[in-house]
């Protein structure tokens, strides 16, 4: 072979191996800044921090649970109705199953409840008479001062007139914008779930032909929603786990999803089942779900859930008493979460902390407290709606005290559902890693008596440069919603747009909520 020949050859093998060597770099530096199998896609959604899905692992940090603030000076807020005789006077409304919505472009409170609207709505001696109630429809302009405007159209109850009313956007067709779920069905039919829609929520079209769409029972808050992350309705009821009804009643909860209501409003699967049952068959004598509704916030299924507790346990006496606060036989109000709606967080329940606190001696909400079907976030705060009574649950023939119902409100700090606190010594937060698709970070921290900083990690957790905690500024003495990081030569992190990072977050009493990628 001619030697010109074979420089030549081996001239090309040295650029072929030049080449793939060039391509096997560039290869191996993208994989190397490829999403790690534990990376958490986020885009620009606020993270909570509810649980451990965007968590690595925290050292000397404890979860805590929110707390909500009793507006009104903790009084009940008020209904009023307008009288045959023009006078404006109060509506009394029902402690249970009531849903509110807010009107942005009209400025208003929208509640749908149970109340006594007629002209029998009282007894001869001035006391309510609930044997009379119907669904009723009010509004305010401050959530406190609610006016009666409508009674509901088009509805059947079975007696109970429980109620949950949704309002899907993205609903097409008008007269199915609004959608509702209550006990309807004729006495001869099951006692079961109906649905029905609207187009203003106020005239209704029962679906079904106003037959119900599930098996027992309706004496819960039944809610028919549309879950657009799994293109799915979904309807939370009420399921039985013992007799039907008295001092063996075993409650459950039951979810179902349906892909289409209006084609097929009665073809609903049963996707879970479940109790209390977590210390033993017999936990149904301590505590039972009551009533639970959705309410999705960031990704989050937030179950708003009244657990019955030590249910028909009459120990602490079987008469009438308004001013005791009782710890037997009374309803709790309760937060769970989940990220998929089938598996729940019980860690609150079981750790006995209420969402919304019973009130004390003398209180009108002493003894039972139920949640309102979602919550409003309006003016940088959560608004959460509340139904109690001043008197246990009790059961007809043993013991049945009486009551007096009305609907409160609390307020929460923005998305100060459970915070993650650090105490005197430092704690240590380091998510899991995820991509950078924005420019900006916001925290929603309380360091009014301590400090925070953040650094920004690789997707190995080295720290990058010139975002190391050396390089983070430290924030003392705030309480701020969205506190925007920097760095001594960094305001913002569009530099590291597109990388794979982790967020290295320390606090020392300090108390951090949620963050956003801006």
């Amino acid at each position: 072979m001619p030697q010109r020949e074979t420089c030549h050859r081996r001239l090309r093998h040295a650029r072929c191996f030049l080449t793939a060597f060039i391509l096997f770099s560039a290869a191996s530096a993208a994989r190397s800044d490829d999403a790690p199998v534990n990376a958490v896609s986020i885009g620009t959604e606020k993270q909570l921090f509810v649980d451990d899905h965007i968590i690595e692992k925290m050292t000397g940090i404890d979860r805590e649970l929110g707390v909500v603030t009793k507006a009104n000076g903790g009084r009940k807020i008020a209904f009023w109705i307008t009288g045959t005789d023009g006078q404006r006077k109060t509506l009394p409304v029902w402690q249970l199953f009531h849903a509110v919505y807010y009107d942005e472009t009209r400025k208003v409170f929208r509640m749908w409840c149970r109340g006594l609207p007629g002209d029998d709505a009282l007894h001869p001696d001035g006391s309510p008479n609930w044997d009379t109630v119907r669904y009723v429809y009010c509004e305010s302009s401050d959530g406190v001062n609610f006016d009666f405007k409508s009674e509901l159209q088009g509805l059947y109850s079975r007696g109970d007139y429980n109620l949950v009313v949704t309002f899907e956007e993205q609903e097409p067709d008008p007269q199915h914008r609004y959608r509702i779920g209550y006990d309807g069905g004729r006495p001869e039919l099951p006692n079961g779930a109906c649905l029905a829609h609207s187009a203003d929520g106020i005239h209704w079209t029962p679906y079904n032909d106003g037959k119900p769409v599930t098996g027992r029972a309706a004496d819960f808050s039944n809610q028919v929603y549309w879950d657009e992350s799994v293109q799915l309705h979904r309807l939370f009821t009420r399921t039985d786990f013992g007799a039907a009804g008295g001092v063996d009643e075993r409650r459950g909860v039951r979810m179902m999803t349906n892909p289409d209501v209006k084609r097929n409003p009665a073809g609903w699967t049963t996707v879970s089942e479940w109790k209390f049952d977590r210390e033993g068959p017999d936990e149904w004598k301590r505590r039972q779900p009551y009533m639970m509704t959705d309410w999705i916030h960031h990704g989050v299924h937030f179950a708003l859930m009244s657990v019955y507790e030590w249910p028909v346990d009459y120990s602490e006496g079987t008469e009438t008493d308004q001013f005791t606060r009782h710890e037997r036989d009374i309803n709790n109000f309760y937060i769970m979460t989940s990220r998929d709606a089938v598996h729940w967080d019980q860690r609150w329940v079981y750790e006995g902390k209420p969402f919304v606190p019973r009130g004390g001696n003398g209180a009108w909400d002493k003894d039972l407290l139920f949640p309102s079907s979602r919550i409003i976030t309006l003016d940088d705060k959560h608004w959460i709606y509340y139904g109690g009574c001043n008197e246990r649950h009790g059961t007809p023939g043993v013991c049945l005290p009486k009551r007096e119902p009305g609907i409160g409100l609390g307020w929460l700090r923005l998305d100060g559902f459970v915070g993650l606190k650090a105490g005197k010594q430092p704690g240590t937060l380091i998510t899991k890693p995820f991509r950078l698709e924005g420019s900006g970070l916001e925290l929603n921290v309380d360091a009014i008596a301590g400090e925070v900083k953040v650094a920004v990690l690789d997707a190995n957790s080295a720290p990058i440069e010139g975002y190391s905690l050396e390089d983070a500024y430290g924030y003392r003495g705030i309480d701020d919603l969205r506190l925007k990081p920097r760095w001594r030569n960094h305001t913002d992190l569009r530099e590291l747009r597109g990388r794979m990072i982790r967020l290295q977050i320390e606090l020392q009493q300090c108390e951090i909520y949620s963050f956003q990628v801006r």
